[in-house]
């Protein structure tokens, strides 16, 4: 009798352990997809600062600048993803990038959505990705024009020095 305390104490613990121990559990997992990435990813890419909310997770923005797609209505779904929603504040401003899912904007917390505060490097990267290529286009033609000129000024100064001898 006295050995079988013990036998049953330890098959009680045994059975404690398993039937209490927590369920697992999976946070989102999101990984670090560079600014290019996240652009090419995205069906729309703009800041803009948060209006107003709504109770199936909408949220009205006050875009300011658009660099990628077009937001209908400036509403954009960001709650009901589980551990993945994520949270605006109603009166900040906001870089935000969306997928469209099923004819709806929708972002996650894993979209690279950021404050304006903390995303000017973002920004930066953005407006670099969307500048037009004929504006660099246009830069080098004007350097090369402004060489030949340069070039022509020359030619006919030394012209002038070589008929003054």
């Amino acid at each position: 009798m006295k050995r079988m305390v013990p036998t049953v104490l330890f098959i009680c613990m045994i059975i404690s352990v398993c039937v209490l121990s927590p369920n697992k559990a999976f946070a989102c997992s999101c990984g670090e997809p560079s600014v290019q990435e996240r652009f090419e990813l995205s069906s729309v890419v703009f800041t803009g600062t948060l209006v107003s909310k709504d109770k199936e997770g909408g949220n009205i923005f006050s875009v300011d600048k658009v660099w990628k797609g077009h937001l209908a209505d400036n509403y954009v779904i960001s709650g009901f993803f589980g551990m993945c929603g994520t949270e605006f504040e109603k009166g900040n401003k906001y870089l935000v990038f969306t997928e469209n899912l099923k004819g709806k904007e929708t972002t996650t917390l894993c979209s690279g959505n950021k404050l304006i505060a903390e995303a000017s490097k973002d920004i930066r990267a953005l407006n670099h990705l969307t500048e037009p290529e004929s504006v660099n286009k246009y830069l080098l033609i004007i350097l090369a024009v402004f060489v030949c000129a340069i070039t022509i000024s020359m030619v006919i100064f030394r012209a002038k020095l070589r008929f003054k001898k």
